[in-house]
């Protein structure tokens, strides 16, 4: 499955970056996500509980940011598992800035297996592009609560 898509935090590109590069902040933002614990430099062992329609669950994984170029790019590998399958997500992300505000751009394939999978591309999308949406909105309400 595709995804890409195009949004705009309420910051400049350096805090846009680091925003969402710290995984105190990644804990606070993304649904679902419970804790990010460092395993290496730009690597954390990921712990989630998700749901979709009556598959739910908890997920363990490994969050990695590869070929970072602050404050403009890196590349996000998420890989996780639980009872309802796995999830594989390979995206870059690139960051411009946009006046007073920072443009990301996200473009990567997800894989998904097991049970889950079974729901159908449509749903699986659907939930994705949700989920995606939420964590922007998040992240740039940390934006303007650390202007403040």
């Amino acid at each position: 499955m595709q995804l890409s898509g195009n949004k705009h935090i309420p910051a400049s590109i350096d805090k846009a970056y680091t925003l969402l590069t710290d995984p105190e902040v990644l804990t606070r933002t993304m649904p679902g996500l419970k804790r990010l614990t460092p395993i290496s430099e730009g690597a954390y062992a990921a712990d989630l509980e998700m749901g979709v329609a009556a598959i739910k669950g908890k997920y363990q994984g490994t969050m990695r940011i590869e070929d970072a170029s602050p404050p403009h790019s890196y590349r996000l590998v998420l890989d996780g598992q639980g009872p309802g399958g796995f999830v594989s997500v390979n995206m870059s992300v690139e960051f411009v800035s946009d006046g007073d505000e920072a443009s990301v751009s996200y473009q990567g394939e997800a894989q998904v297996g097991g049970t889950i999978a079974s729901m159908g591309q449509r749903m699986i999308s659907g939930v994705a592009n949700y989920l995606t949406n939420q964590f922007f909105q998040n992240v740039a309400k940390e934006a303007i609560q650390a202007k403040n």
